[in-house]
């Protein structure tokens, strides 16, 4: 449980006690949503959260890339323990902000994925670089549509 080293509101970093630079009391309380078995997506399991990478392209190590960017936002927004009691295959969502949130953190993974996609191009296979230019194209299309430059 992450509790403050010193009184809430006093200004205090609760590094100490949370491991994290965020003082407690301003974590998000997320309700936890089903993620499907076919979405790729971060999600809890086991009280962790976990990447569920359901791609088997070529560019498999780029969707993990995405999803990873994912999982220090939601820590930095929910806190640590986020996990603790989520249900399996479960994400905490919402709360004030969180439109915001989801399209900051989109852009930061889009932008990651992009990169990755754009690296992994140069060096890839023939039979490989259809498909792994069209996740470039629909990474630049993400970026546009969420106005993440």
């Amino acid at each position: 449980m992450c509790k403050p080293s010193k009184p809430p509101n006093s200004g205090a970093d609760a590094k100490g006690a949370c491991g994290v630079s965020t003082p407690c009391s301003t974590f998000k309380k997320g309700t936890p949503v089903a993620i499907g078995p076919s979405i790729n997506s971060i999600m809890c399991k086991s009280g962790d959260l976990v990447v569920q990478n359901t791609n088997t392209g070529a560019d498999k190590k780029c969707t993990q890339a995405h999803e990873e960017s994912h999982i220090q936002d939601w820590k930095n927004r929910y806190g640590p323990d986020l996990c603790k009691g989520v249900p399996d295959g479960s994400l905490p969502v919402g709360d004030e902000g969180y439109d915001e949130f989801l399209r900051q953190s989109e852009c930061k993974a889009y932008k990651v994925g992009k990169a990755c996609r754009e690296n992994l191009l140069k060096s890839a296979d023939e039979s490989d670089k259809a498909s792994i230019q069209a996740g470039i194209d629909r990474d630049k299309e993400q970026i546009k549509n969420r106005k993440c430059d």
